[in-house]
């Protein structure tokens, strides 16, 4: 087992060390606004050769550059031969998003003693949750699970199938926003005339996410215990955290929480929100969490590259190569060029283009434009910007090109810098000899953050 953890350990820091590369080499653009584009000359980061290529063969470069990374597209030979690096850049894009491919497996469904409960759910939701609850089941048997605890737990949807499941185990729902936990207790009424489990409690509380998480995590239990007659937080609970979708720091939390709390035995998170994790070298939790990072002295991540990691890059790159093969323009690249002219009418910062209003069809750059400076109270063009507007929509089609590959380029960074995250959070269990692993729970594209860590300890890590 040791010796498998080892070479596990040694794996991740060979694929972190290729991914910091790749960062490191398009560090320029990992922190980039899209909307930046005309005002930065961002094509000049781009590698030359890729440029070359780009000015060369024009949109057919480009759309074969955009299928090639979704890894269910063959790679065509017969296209424009690519710039050695791009092919390098595309084969490191597909393997990652290939391995979040959900592969083909019977379908999950929910339990028929549960299904009374769908009426309450969404559509996404039922699906994340037929998915995920036969990972937690494993969990729960393998590990003699006592007891669950679910971290931002939401409406409890996912604590109310587990505790109808396991009427063995005490189920407790943390949740910080009293909203969230009111509507959770209305659904548990209603669910009470179809057999309402009875070992399901629920608190509502701000985890305090400092270096006291062990001490502040087994109060909050006594609390529970003290109020609900229960026993989380005894010494021979047996507890599984459970977080769906975690914001931020609150994973990183759940994995430091799991590591040092003896009671702990097993985890599956599914994490969520990068942008909101600190990445601040003084900062407890957040990112890096293992030894690894901080010691290459990599201690935090660009604030544009957490955002972009949060998105569903399979769903980008399709729209953008289906907007390609339309000839249909990239609604970015117009707010870019409107940026221009409310960043010159501004005071404030650029940063208000998330305020625009969308392009109306047969509407051109000129009215996108004037519509959008209305919008912040702003006067419209000049006839010189008029003409400026109209050259950088039209005229200039090798720096509309060279857009889309910046653009594409930004949508694929952000698949490396959730993969580092996500590498980071494994190697720390690894790191402390917890038996960890990923899980593909979902399709992507139905749920774009779709990996689970699972991890649990040894006896002997519970004894100690």
């Amino acid at each position: 087992m040791e010796n498998k953890v080892d070479k596990e350990i040694q794996r991740l820091r060979c694929s972190m060390v290729e991914d910091l590369r790749l960062l490191n080499y398009f560090e320029a653009l990992s922190d980039f606004f899209m909307v930046d584009y005309y005002t930065h000359s961002a094509y000049d980061m781009l590698p030359k050769s890729w440029l070359e290529s780009v000015n060369q063969y024009g949109d057919v470069i480009l759309k074969q550059f955009c299928m090639s990374l979704l890894p269910e597209n063959p790679v065509n030979i017969h296209c424009p031969v690519m710039p050695l690096s791009m092919m390098c850049f595309i084969a490191l894009i597909r393997k990652k998003l290939k391995a979040r491919i959900k592969q083909p497996c019977s379908k999950h469904r929910l339990p028929i003693s549960c299904k009374a409960q769908l009426k309450f759910l969404k559509p996404k939701k039922i699906v994340e949750l037929s998915d995920m609850l036969p990972c937690i089941q494993k969990v729960i048997t393998d590990q003699n699970i006592t007891h669950v605890v679910d971290i931002g737990s939401g409406m409890g949807h996912a604590s109310r199938f587990i505790a109808k499941q396991n009427p063995q185990c005490m189920v407790l729902r943390i949740e910080a926003q009293s909203m969230l936990i009111n509507k959770a207790t209305d659904i548990d009424v209603q669910f009470d005339k179809l057999n309402k489990p009875q070992n399901i409690f629920s608190s509502v509380c701000r985890l305090n996410l400092d270096d006291n998480v062990v001490s502040s995590f087994l109060q909050l239990l006594s609390d529970a215990d003290n109020a609900n007659g229960t026993t989380f937080a005894c010494p021979e609970s047996r507890i599984l955290l459970l977080g769906l979708h975690p914001c931020g720091n609150l994973g990183s939390y759940m994995l430091r929480l799991f590591k040092e709390c003896c009671i702990c035995q097993s985890v599956v998170i599914v994490s969520c929100c990068y942008l909101f994790i600190d990445s601040e070298p003084d900062q407890t939790g957040g990112f890096p969490l293992s030894n690894f990072l901080k010691e290459r002295g990599v201690l935090s991540l660009s604030g544009q590259l957490k955002e972009q990691a949060c998105h569903n890059a399979e769903f980008y790159l399709s729209r953008l190569l289906g907007q390609l093969n339309n000839h249909d323009e990239l609604s970015q690249n117009w707010r870019s060029i409107a940026d221009i002219f409310l960043s010159k009418r501004e005071s404030k910062s650029s940063r208000s283009w998330f305020k625009f209003k969308k392009r109306a069809k047969g509407e051109n750059i000129i009215k996108f434009t004037n519509k959008n400076l209305v919008l912040h109270k702003l006067p419209e063009l000049e006839k010189e910007e008029e003409e400026l507007a109209l050259k950088l929509s039209v005229v200039d089609q090798w720096k509309t090109w060279a857009y889309y590959l910046v653009y594409v380029l930004k949508i694929s960074l952000g698949v490396i810098g959730e993969s580092i995250i996500l590498n980071d959070r494994i190697l720390f269990l690894l790191e402390a000899r917890c038996n960890s692993q990923f899980e593909i729970l979902f399709d992507p594209r139905e749920s774009s953050r779709n990996v689970a860590i699972v991890s649990s300890k040894t006896l002997l890590q519970l004894k100690n």
